[in-house]
């Protein structure tokens, strides 16, 4: 396998550092470009001399006009762009679509399997890429680790679409805020968005339950402190990215009962289903009392996690078709000047 030099336009957040990590680890070399400023952009291009261009997910900078000037930078320099469409599938058609559709870039990854036909109408290659777990940014939990808070959440409220987290957090959330069992709530929107929680909940999130932003990187010291951490699923045939990152830390998790979390992850042996609320109630009062067993269902989501759903085992499986068009684009430039 050839190693290539690739930069990323985009900040670093935790799905494009762990992309990276791995990507390093199979012996590529890695640059994130931190400005978008078109001069500056192409500057750190010049610099790096790379082969591929990474771009992710939804900014609203990279989808400015920027976005329109990829395209170029891609054929004055002979780039090759891969596009991780982390918003598929629920953004797909307001964020991804239109975002490739402007771009063109020259493979797609897609964290919706569903999605990869759509790309491919377009004439645009495509692969599964889900999200996964980066061991290196989240320790897994240890036996007797303090744990301080009882049940926690880390999430915005993102409610600005009706999804499946609607029902998920009906599932999970405020039927503790009925019981008046306490959630450490981490993460943003929760006090804006107060009036259509009233609305669409019944229910008011209670003020000392926030506990505001918290960084990516500080999350996983969340999970292993916690008793129980809820994970609130966005889609029923998909499994969320907190997902991973709670699982593959070692906490003990509950989560509503989908179809995609039942085929990848087994019930009361690595993770905890529910399907109602009366449902949560019933297993949060169950499993408070009970670490050994919160340390065991843990321990073996973490070995689940592990073995099977780490970014590096994910990007394995279709570097070798990135890699083959790689070297295609680049055989047909040569050939267009007239080198082969």
């Amino acid at each position: 396998m050839k190693a290539y030099k690739i930069l990323f336009l985009d900040h670093r957040t935790y799905c494009i550092n762990s992309l990276g990590d791995s990507l390093a680890q199979m012996g590529h070399k890695i640059m994130y470009q931190p400005s978008w400023v078109p001069k500056e952009v192409e500057s750190g291009i010049a610099y790096f001399k790379p082969d591929i261009l990474i771009t992710v997910g939804y900014n609203r900078r990279l989808f400015s006009l920027f976005a329109d000037r990829i395209a170029g930078l891609c054929k004055k320099y002979g780039l090759f762009h891969l596009y991780w469409a982390t918003e598929d599938l629920i953004n797909h058609k307001d964020w991804s679509l239109p975002y490739v559709q402007r771009t063109r870039p020259d493979l797609v990854w897609s964290i919706h399997p569903g999605c990869i036909k759509k790309y491919e109408k377009l004439g645009i290659p495509a692969s599964y890429l889900n999200f996964g777990f980066n061991p290196r940014m989240f320790p897994k939990k240890k036996r007797g680790a303090k744990e301080i808070y009882d049940i926690s959440f880390v999430g915005s409220a993102h409610l600005f679409k009706k999804t499946y987290r609607y029902d998920s957090l009906q599932h999970l959330l405020f039927p503790l805020i009925e019981i008046g069992q306490k959630v450490h709530i981490w993460g943003s929107d929760w006090q804006k968005n107060e009036a259509l929680i009233a609305k669409e909940f019944g229910k008011t999130v209670p003020r000392d339950w926030l506990q505001g932003y918290l960084l990516y990187g500080k999350s996983g010291s969340v999970y292993c402190s916690s008793k129980i951490v809820l994970g609130v699923q966005n889609a029923v045939d998909q499994v969320s990215q907190r997902t991973f990152e709670i699982l593959g830390s070692g906490a003990f998790m509950i989560t509503s009962r989908t179809q995609e979390i039942t085929e990848m992850f087994e019930d009361k042996k690595e993770l905890v289903l529910t399907s109602s609320p009366e449902e949560t109630i019933e297993l949060v009062r169950y499993y408070l009392n009970r670490p050994e067993l919160r340390y065991k269902i843990g321990a073996n989501a973490h070995r689940k996690v592990i073995e099977n759903y780490t970014y590096r085992q994910h990007i394995t499986k279709i570097w070798p078709k990135a890699e083959f068009l790689i070297k295609l684009k680049w055989r047909k430039g040569l050939q267009r000047r007239g080198v082969l």
